[in-house]
């Protein structure tokens, strides 16, 4: 029993360790990928228990991908499991974010190139596995009898959200009329659901769909509808109807059970000691730790969105208030977290850490702060993922969570597509940063997304030896064509 148990626990953080080593484009991007390991190939969990985590992930604020490996891990082997598996997927990243640091302060940019060039392989198969998981979510819907519907979801959510990168991959100097970003597509989601309670109420949907044209307009980048106020009106309205719709919905359904309340607690207290814990060198060698520790919660807390959406909120925590250097922040710790697997989230406190620690006591008190940002990552994602899960697991059965898990993955699908576009251009923002020509960049992420699509079909290759090969291939091509 105990073997049996090692054995799965060994499983889970090889395959959440190996998937936070190729996670380039972290976030949302990483769900078809972890879907790949976690569901089809090494049968962790089911698509039905993998698709819940997704949708509690997506509520709640923090890390994405540390979050879902959380869920699979508690799913697997309780809280240790919910520590080890969020750990091992956050820890690629991180330590390769400290270790280009610290060889930034004593070398040249040429690891940085290197790693550039590595990434554009494993972007274009990201951008493979996204289109892969495009593919099953559309037949998914035609099974559930929701394949119009479906369609339809995933082609509105692209087309409110990918409005700049497809203009600036076209060279387009225009304003995108609209240009919404994920949180703002899943905060009307959520109003549009828990507001009509995932019941088709005839009114309730002239309600919805009116607010939500009014707030579209409102986050128009032709600013259709002007006015500083009357955006934080609307999200007033918005939260105010979804928390009653949603009230309304659960009123007949509260209960107390005091064996999941215990759990969840037990969870909390233990993130809370895996914190602790890990902190004490930091706190013992750097007066700032304790600031940064508390700062580092809450821009976790208030990350929603994830991705590059979380350096305007590192920035005013960290940047503006003198912690850490505005170039310091923006030259070394984001642009070598870009170029790196894993969450961004993780990566940027793990490397404000290790900034913060070095310049108030050198390399060791560096590296100490840098684990206090790393486990504040998991701690603060963890524990707020177990309180959401907590809350979702008590109401799951309600026709409101219902829809939330039937349209949930075609509007996560739709984002992805936008995703996709984006890392495409992030390939030729690679191109000019290193000054190789863009056509080049292109015609090797068009080679290497066929050779996947060949590699897939004819399954000869497991998925880390594809992620390999197409870094390998990316990095030799870009390498010649720097070189003449």
């Amino acid at each position: 029993m105990i073997k049996n148990r090692i054995r799965k626990i060994k499983r889970l953080l090889f395959t959440m360790f190996k998937i936070g080593a190729v996670g380039f484009g972290g976030g949302t991007a990483l769900i078809p990928v972890i879907e790949e390991e976690v569901v089809n190939n090494n049968k962790i969990v089911d698509d039905t228990e993998f698709n819940k985590d997704v949708i509690i992930a997506n509520i709640t604020p923090g890390a994405l991908p540390v979050e879902i490996a959380a869920g699979i891990g508690r799913k697997m082997s309780g809280i240790t499991g919910m520590i080890l598996a969020a750990s091992a997927m956050a820890f690629p990243g991180s330590f390769l974010t400290i270790l280009i640091l610290s060889l930034i302060n004593q070398s040249s940019q040429f690891i940085v190139s290197q790693i550039l060039f590595a990434s554009i392989g494993v972007t274009s198969y990201i951008i493979f596995m996204l289109h892969e998981y495009l593919k099953s979510t559309v037949k998914e819907c035609r099974n559930n009898n929701m394949g119009i519907a479906g369609v339809f979801f995933i082609t509105l959510v692209f087309a409110l959200t990918a409005g700049s990168e497809i203009y600036q991959i076209a060279g387009l100097n225009i304003t995108p009329l609209f240009d919404i970003s994920t949180v703002q597509i899943l905060i009307i989601a959520f109003f549009i659901i828990f507001f009509t309670n995932g019941n088709p109420y005839k009114i309730r949907l002239i309600i919805s769909a009116i607010i939500t044209v009014l707030y579209c307009l409102c986050i128009s980048r032709l600013n259709i509808i002007p006015g500083p106020y009357t955006i934080w009106i609307l999200r007033a309205v918005m939260l105010i109807l979804a928390l009653w719709g949603l009230f309304t919905g659960i009123s007949e359904h509260i209960s107390f059970d005091i064996k999941p309340f215990k759990r969840f607690i037990k969870e909390e207290l233990i993130w809370f000691a895996f914190l602790l814990v890990s902190s004490i060198p930091a706190v013992l060698l750097c007066a700032e730790s304790l600031p940064f520790i508390g700062k580092g919660i809450i821009s976790v807390l208030m990350s929603f969105g994830g991705g590059d959406a979380y350096l305007a909120v590192a920035d005013g925590l960290f940047v503006e208030s003198g912690m850490v250097g505005h170039s310091d922040f923006y030259s070394k710790i984001a642009s070598v977290a870009n170029a790196l697997p894993g969450s961004i989230l993780c990566k940027i406190l793990a490397g404000s850490g290790y900034y913060i620690g070095y310049e108030n006591g050198g390399l060791f008190t560096g590296l100490c702060v840098a684990l206090s940002g790393f486990t504040c990552s998991i701690a603060a994602s963890g524990g707020t993922f177990s309180a959401v899960a907590y809350l979702y697991e008590r109401f799951e059965n309600m026709s409101i969570f219902q829809t939330l898990k039937k349209y949930i993955r075609p509007i996560v699908a739709g984002l992805l597509l936008t995703v996709s576009v984006s890392m495409l251009y992030q390939n030729m923002e690679v191109a000019h940063m290193q000054r190789c020509p863009v056509i080049y960049i292109l015609i090797i992420t068009v080679v290497i997304y066929i050779l996947n699509v060949y590699w897939k079909k004819k399954e000869t290759l497991y998925p880390i030896y594809r992620v390999l090969l197409s870094a390998a291939i990316s990095l030799a091509a870009c390498n010649i064509i720097h070189f003449f």
